[in-house]
């Protein structure tokens, strides 16, 4: 239980630091996990994504610097496992919402909470729709939904 409540203390903090860089607030935070916890799925395990990569958690690809990397999907992972690792994967989505929009702080949180989950979905990729960006940057959000749509992502 201790563990649990240290690793929920940290889960926490974590995204307080991240959260700052573009102004979200708790509301904020909490819409966007249980978005992606939708979007993404929860799993305590280890399976294949859609991609055939193996994941767990809410959407965390398996890389080679996690303790996970070479086990077989179907091996289970923690509760705390699994909320550090969305803590992380959390946090580089908005330092890479941050990165590429700078005034990020001041645009309405909706618009907050749709381009940090498509930075959690696509990570660096995301500098790649080069349109959206504009239009974004524009706060021009009727094309910059309409970029976002006519995209394969």
């Amino acid at each position: 239980m201790k563990v649990l409540f240290t690793c929920f203390i940290l889960f926490g903090l974590a995204l307080a630091v991240y959260s700052y860089q573009c102004g979200l607030t708790s509301s904020d935070v909490s819409s966007i996990k249980g978005q992606l916890r939708i979007d993404e799925g929860y799993k305590d395990h280890i399976y294949r994504d859609s991609e055939g990569y193996l994941t767990f958690g809410i959407g965390h690809l398996i890389t080679h610097s996690d303790p996970e990397y070479g086990k077989p999907a179907g091996t289970q992972v923690s509760t705390s496992r699994i909320d550090s690792a969305f803590a992380t994967d959390f946090g580089n989505a908005v330092t890479t919402t941050h990165s590429i929009f700078h005034d990020c702080s001041q645009w309405p949180s909706e618009v907050k909470r749709i381009i940090v989950n498509m930075a959690f979905n696509l990570g660096g990729r995301i500098r790649n729709f080069h349109k959206f960006i504009a239009a974004v940057n524009g706060r021009h959000w009727n094309p910059a939904a309409n970029e976002m749509m006519d995209s394969q992502w």
